[in-house]
């Protein structure tokens, strides 16, 4: 197959003007200018579009889809106690037809490789149903004193055998996310530590998001603290910053992503490039949930591994990766006023290639070079509002947006053409259908939570 295009954006070289991809058997073997060759049932002809390597988004919880602004204009501490609540409203099918509806929605904004923090499983159904790459991180918890390292790791490990076996044969990785240090009994973290490493699974962990989670941990102080106060929960303040605590545990090395770190400075960014430990930036999510805008400058200048992560719906409200590529370009510009570091190029690079080495696939994807995975993005350049395109990066990062995207290729295999998604089982409309008895029904809940 030959896809052809105006542009051609490879991300390892200059973009490329009339150019083409060349993909057999589920690899690119080319990627040139134009060729003689005519046109034909294996040629597609893209016209006024770019070809772009399939987007890395290294962080999501696609089972909240559901809760699509239901939490607005929230604070952190709030945002996340009301989220408790509401995930106890859905059954597991509703879980699964909520991470469905995310996976489509990232599908079909030329997302080919998701990296999902989930605590039902439900991205793994999802991603496989709609035939993406990626890797679903299982989600612990164990914030009650009471909490049995032993019975947790029983636990967790009889829901790792369940996706591993779904995962057989797929383009999806396994592994496991420890939610976050306030959320997790010391003891349970460490016998966490030790398995994980054992086993050779890849590690997730939400670290220095919110000013609260700082302030508990160093000083014992804040919301978090007072929650627990009222809780009846007992919490021995460690009085250590979340990263320096995390390196002293061993957490940090190339096998962990941590996802936000907000609250970091440059000390903190040394750690990370010399363990190799890489980073998850969510700067819409971080935004919204008024945390803060975390020091990525900082982080590219000191050789971090960085990708970008959209976070969930219910704090971020879209699963559009140009979004976020733009929004991280330009928070970073108004926080230092010089944006020289970060261009549009930039921006791309750490939304492809920059997931990828992040999430340790940069020999398999993130760039359109021959020998990697076929996995791409073709963006339709024929609206209004990208005429006329000079820079074809300055186009993709400053004026496109997901509903752009015409085509979307995992390993070769087309998963989204024009409305379309060639492996769902079903039509999305029943899908939809579905998920509109759910949204009613928590709306139901929370209204009489209420009133009462």
């Amino acid at each position: 197959m030959i896809l052809r295009a105006d542009w051609v954006l490879p991300v390892a070289q200059n973009p490329i003007k009339e150019g083409e991809v060349v993909v057999q058997n589920g690899t690119i073997v080319d990627v040139r200018r134009r060729s003689g060759i005519r046109g034909g049932t294996d040629v597609l002809e893209l016209g006024e579009a770019v070809i772009l390597p399939g987007l890395v988004n290294t962080h999501t919880h696609l089972e909240l889809t559901a809760f699509r602004g239901v939490l607005e204009d929230l604070p952190f501490f709030a945002w996340i106690r009301k989220l408790v609540r509401l995930k106890e409203l859905l059954t597991e099918q509703e879980f699964r037809d909520s991470a469905l509806w995310g996976a489509l929605e990232a599908c079909a904004s030329g997302t080919t490789t998701l990296a999902d923090t989930t605590d039902t499983g439900a991205a793994l159904y999802a991603m496989l149903q709609v035939g993406l790459r990626g890797r679903v991180y299982q989600e612990v918890f164990a914030v009650e004193p009471d909490s049995d390292a032993a019975a947790v790791l029983r636990q967790l490990e009889d829901r790792l055998q369940w996706l591993q076996r779904a995962a057989r044969g797929s383009a999806v990785e396994i592994g496991v996310a420890p939610h976050t240090l306030y959320t997790l009994r010391p003891a349970v973290l460490y016998a966490l530590r030790h398995y994980t490493r054992e086993h050779g699974y890849p590690v997730c962990i939400h670290a220095a998001e919110s000013r609260a989670e700082v302030d508990l941990l160093t000083e014992g102080k804040g919301e978090i603290a007072q929650m627990y106060a009222d809780r009846g929960i007992p919490w021995q303040t460690p009085h250590a910053h979340p990263i320096q605590i995390l390196q002293q545990d061993g957490w940090l090395d190339e096998k962990t992503l941590l996802v936000h770190c907000v609250h970091t400075d440059s000390h903190h960014a040394d750690w990370f490039a010399s363990t190799q430990t890489a980073v998850a930036h969510c700067p819409q999510s971080n935004a919204k949930l008024y945390n803060g805008v975390a020091p990525l400058d900082g982080w590219l200048s000191q050789g971090v591994r960085v990708g970008l992560g959209t976070d969930s719906v219910v704090s971020n409200n879209t699963l559009d990766m140009f979004l976020e590529m733009r929004c991280a370009l330009m928070l970073q510009r108004g926080r230092q006023a010089d944006g020289s570091y970060l261009t549009a190029r930039k921006a791309l690079e750490l939304a492809t290639a920059g997931g990828a080495r992040a999430l340790g696939m940069k020999e398999r994807i993130g760039t359109l070079e021959p020998g990697k995975q076929a996995d791409i993005c073709v963006l339709s350049l024929d609206k209004l509002r990208h005429f006329p395109v000079h820079d074809a990066c300055a186009a993709v990062v400053f004026s496109a947006s997901g509903a752009d995207v015409v085509l979307t290729m995992v390993g070769g295999r087309i998963v989204y053409q024009r409305g379309e998604f060639p492996y769902l089982r079903e039509p999305v409309a029943n899908l939809r259908e579905r998920l509109r008895r759910t949204v009613r029904r928590v709306r139901d809940v929370l209204r009489t939570d209420e009133s009462g």
